[in-house]
């Protein structure tokens, strides 16, 4: 026990930890799940003594432990103020790390544990979950090195070295996820993750069990102590590498040694996993970001898809133009190295041959540190120094040329240079330019230059172009373009850019396969920008969305990212295998592809499908259903005929964790050989494995049903009559937000409850999706909408005509309601007035005040359920009072048609109620799209449903039976048969199971229906 005592400002500060194991603080309380208060307090009480006695650019990183034995809870302490000297218990803030209860725990992992925390005595063989648990977000010493780093970048962030750093940066990040999300939390976690990722690699490289002197910790940082080791390219002033600088050395080294202390406990020669892309994902992202779909893919299914190409060739090069944290090199390499020997041979072959490319600068740093670790032993049979294949590039956007010359742009902080095309020729060439220009910059700092200097320059450094004069000219250029930023001290990492940004050129038509994850993120996630440049290749370069282009908001980046990397970079003859979503079996926006109406820029050549994977039966997995899709680049063959059906299979099977290896996947995963087949319905296409059928005509209904109003924000619209005891006036009821409408507002408006009276004459009813259920619904709900009937479609009434008219709680209401607009709306809103977004396409005014019967369905639906609306005069009861509401709207959420008469209605309902339309939507649904399952028009496509013919046997039963189904659920709904049921889809499957008798002749007539 250690005891601590210091003075504090007014008097003397006393404590005794129960144990003080060198940084570790430990409590002891005799229940902790009772006494955890007292524990923290006592703990944060011992910190603020320890602290306090140490200077503060020297203390202690201390993990505090509070236990009774049994349960043990783990903290991280932190102060607001890193230079404060004083500290007091108020100041620490205890970041909880952990808990762990031992009598849930087996011998093994209690060992661990306490290994961990304070033994370390046996070298753990690493994998994903040992090192996120060691190194993640939640482990201490991502608390405390994240802290430290924290607090400095917020002391020299605004030098100018370290602004075009973090500039530049996020300018790539911009790209990656299609707006700024750049902050100083995120830069840290990135600095922090790449500090890991060298300090990994060189402890992998150099197998050494002991630090460097602070001197080479810095060279690490910087890169040249990779250089000294022969790896030229490992760090090239990345924009990571600040933590390096003079001003931050100091915080620099002390973060490299806490990690290398928790590092050294681990056999890196027992490597056989990614283990950094889990740390990757859990670091790399912004936590406010969209979800983009940017998960890892597990070893299993990148290393199945490697072995599916490598046994097609084992020398074949490869690429993966998105490689995130390299996970596909990484085990392209291992693959390489089983397959062709772990010789000088393979090692100069693999250089040659396996290359990555991203746009996050994150990702370049981890790829190069897992393609290191995947060398491994290999590293040390090279000669010379060597180059790792991994860049900072954009493979789908690559560097244009000037029109009508032979010269390229060379983008630089909003400025163009022009670039020869010799100059790409050669990779290494291109390089050494960039560098040469980059030496007589700095060389020359502050002074006048000439082009004849320069010209020297190069004769004497042995340039083979120097006698080039119009590619000296442009090196000379770029010179200029480079001092500029030298000049004031922004030059920094602008070689490393530039060295980069033109590797895709090099990289075209090189490969016999590329295989990869690309970004899944949707068109209208895009930078406005960068929209511009993805919208033409879309429409114009690739033709995906011919006579669609209103679909091009839903097309992922990922299809574009398939085509394009086929077109750029296979050989002829080459295989391309890129993990999906399963969107593209089925999708609208996907059409394009599924019927291969595409056309690659390669004269004579086309994509032919080789294999689908289904891996949407897999967990775990990803968050959205994911498919692999394998094609091959061929000249086209003109008389090959249908490219369909063509091979597939199936995997199903629940692993036993996410980065499974792929034998333990194999041993759990059940594959089924099939064929997929194109089937086409009207306008809309999907793959199945059912034989390909084509449907040329849609239902005579698709075009009478129409998608609801846009009625939101809901806080606005959606109301409860708020009564008094004493009861309330029916023509000018007391209104307030509905409690729904509260509970699920968007975070703009949350919180935001609007109160008032408002006319009677413009209360409305609607319906959500969720009120629907087969042949019936549950109540209306009540709306406040500012619409007047006008023959055979309403009209809008803003606040300025109804004070006119004399509606002044109207006028009132709308008042509040814009003011709440204004200051609330969203980016994509702003050129909208809330009653224009109200009325959006029309869908509000267009609607008929006029119809008597409608036939709802709900845009999202599992399984397929639709009703009837008769409107009379609808009646909401309160307290015994009643209130007439104007009319029903239909609510964004539902599909509605107006029916010419009850016959035709119970006729329209009872097909869409049909479990035979219901199993040809299932071809359209994925399992695990349970967010956003959207029905829109689908069904009139997949199931011609004829117009409804009076003398028709089948159409009169059809309706028959509709109208008994709606009486029968209308009764039971009357005698309380959902009372007490929230759970909407228990409610849907108890009236279904009340009119099995009726459902099953519905679905036989149907099914002769359609044929």
């Amino acid at each position: 026990e250690k005891y601590l005592r210091v003075k504090q400002r007014d008097g003397i500060l006393r404590g005794e930890a129960d144990n003080l194991f060198g940084n570790v603080i430990i409590e002891f309380e005799s229940d902790i799940t009772k006494k955890r208060p007292e524990a923290e307090s006592q703990l944060r009480r011992y910190v603020a003594i320890a602290w306090s006695q140490e200077k503060p650019e020297s203390r202690r990183p201390y993990l505090c432990i509070a236990t009774d034995g049994i349960r043990f809870l783990t903290y991280t302490p932190a102060i607001a103020d890193s230079n404060q000297q004083e500290i007091v218990p108020e100041d620490v803030r205890l970041n909880l790390l952990g808990e762990v209860d031992w009598t849930r725990l087996n011998s093994d992992e209690i060992y661990y544990w306490l290994d961990r925390h304070f033994l370390r005595q046996e070298d753990l063989n690493p994998t994903t979950e040992f090192i996120v648990r060691d190194f993640g977000i939640k482990s201490h010493a991502y608390q405390t090195a994240t802290t430290a780093l924290l607090n400095l970048w917020q002391k020299i962030k605004s030098q100018s070295e370290s602004a075009v750093i973090y500039e530049t940066w996020n300018k790539y990040l911009r790209i990656v996820y299609g707006s700024t999300v750049a902050d100083d939390e995120l830069f840290i976690r990135h600095t922090y993750l790449a500090t890991l990722a060298k300090l990994l690699a060189w402890m992998r490289l150099t197998q050494s069990t002991s630090l460097p002197d602070d001197a080479q910790i810095i060279e690490m940082l910087e890169g040249l102590l990779f250089k000294k080791h022969g790896i030229e390219n490992f760090i090239e002033e990345d924009f990571f590498s600040w933590v390096a600088r003079p001003n931050a050395q100091k915080v620099g080294v002390g973060v490299v040694r806490r990690l290398f202390s928790l590092l050294q406990n681990y056999n890196l020669r027992e490597l056989s996993e990614d283990v950094l892309k889990s740390l990757y994902q859990e670091l790399v992202d912004p936590e406010t970001r969209h979800d983009l779909g940017e998960f890892y893919t597990p070893d299993w299914l990148a290393h199945r898809m490697v072995n599916y190409l490598l046994n097609k060739n084992p020398a074949g090069s490869v690429l993966d133009p998105a490689c995130g944290s390299g996970t596909f090199l990484y085990l392209t390499i291992k693959e390489k190295r089983r397959r062709l020997g772990n010789t000088q041979k393979t090692l100069y072959h693999i250089l040659n041959s396996v290359c990555g490319v991203d746009v996050h600068p994150l990702a370049v740093i981890i790829a190069k540190t897992n393609f290191i670790l995947a060398l491994g032993d290999l590293l040390q049979k090279r000669k010379g120094h060597i180059v790792i294949p991994v860049y900072l590039a954009n493979t789908l956007r690559l560097p244009e040329r000037m029109m009508g010359s032979p010269l390229f742009i060379l983008p630089l902080e909003g400025q163009e240079f022009p670039i020869p095309e010799e100059l790409l020729q050669d990779t290494s060439l291109y390089d050494q330019s960039v560098e040469l220009a980059k030496e007589f910059a700095r060389q020359n700092k502050g002074k006048n230059i000439s082009e004849e200097a320069f010209h020297n320059f190069l004769l004497a450094q042995n340039f083979p172009y120097a006698h080039n004069e119009t590619l000296v000219n442009s090196i000379f250029k770029l010179v200029e373009a480079l001092k500029v930023f030298i000049d004031k001290d922004r030059d920094t990492i602008w070689a490393f850019v530039l060295k980069n940004i033109f590797k895709p050129h090099f990289l075209r038509n090189r490969f016999d396969f590329v295989v990869g994850n690309p970004p899944w993120i949707a068109f209208c996630f895009l930078e406005p920008a960068y929209q511009q440049f993805v919208r033409k290749q879309i429409t114009q370069e690739y033709q995906l969305l011919t006579g669609r282009g209103h679909l091009i908001t839903h097309l992922e980046v990922g299809t574009l990212f398939f085509l394009r990397a086929a077109d750029l970079y296979l050989k002829t003859g080459g295989t391309i295998a890129f993990v999906l979503p399963k969107s593209i079996f089925s999708a609208d926006q996907h059409d394009g592809l599924r019927r291969r109406t595409f056309e690659l820029t390669g004269s004579g050549e086309k994509l032919y499908w080789q294999e689908v994977w289904d891996c949407e039966n897999v967990s775990p997995l990803f968050n959205v259903s994911a498919c692999v899709l394998i094609a091959k680049k061929m000249e086209v063959i003109k008389s090959s005929g249908s490219p369909y059906p063509f091979s597939g299979e199936i995997l199903a099977g629940k692993l036993t964790r996410k980065n499974a290896s792929l034998l333990e996947a194999e041993e759990r995963l059940s594959v089924t050989k099939t064929q997929f087949y194109l089937h086409t319905r009207g306008n809309r296409s999907f793959w199945s494995t059912e034989k390909g059928m084509s449907i040329t005509q849609h239902s005579y209904y698709k075009d009478k049903f129409a998608e609801g109003a846009i009625i939101v924000p809901r806080s606005f619209w959606f109301v409860e009559v708020k009564p008094s005891p004493l009861g309330f006036n029916p023509d000018l009821p007391p209104l307030e937000t509905a409690e729904r409408a509260k509970k699920e507002a968007k975070d703009a408006y949350k919180g935001l409850v609007l109160k008032g009276t408002v006319e009677s004459r413009f209360l409305y009813a609607s319906l959500l999706s969720t009120d629907l259920l087969p042949f019936g619904h549950l109540d209306y709900r009540l709306v406040v909408l500012p619409i007047e009937p006008a023959d055979d479609h309403y009209k809008l009434i803003d606040a300025g005509e109804a004070r006119k008219r004399g509606f002044l709680h109207l006028a009132q209401w709308l008042e509040k309601v814009e003011k709440e607009w204004e200051k609330r709306r969203s980016v994509k809103a702003r050129s909208f007035t809330v009653l224009q977004w109200l009325d959006y396409r029309k869908n509000l005014t267009n609607q008929n005040p006029k119809a008597r019967y409608r036939v709802i369905y709900p845009d999202v639906q599992r399984v397929a359920i639709a009703a009837i609306s008769k409107f009379d005069r609808v009646t909401i009861q309160i307290n015994k009072q009643e209130i007439k509401v104007r009319n029903m709207i239909v609510d964004t959420t539902t599909y509605s048609c107006d029916a010419n008469s009850l016959d035709e209605a119970c006729y329209l309902v009872a097909c869409l109620n049909s479990g035979a339309i219901d199993k040809r939507l299932s071809l359209l649904r994925r399992r695990m799209q349970k967010t956003h399952p959207h029905v829109h028009k689908k069904i009139f496509d997949v199931a011609p449903i004829p117009k409804f013919a009076p003398e028709n046997p089948r159409h009169q039963r059809l309706s028959k039976l509709g109208e008994e189904c709606t009486e029968k659920v209308r009764q039971w709904l009357d005698q309380g048969g959902a009372k007490g049921i929230k759970d909407i889809g228990r409610l849907r499957a108890l009236v279904r199971q009340l009119l099995a008798p009726e459902l099953a002749e519905i679905d036989q007539l149907v099914q002769k229906l359609l044929g």
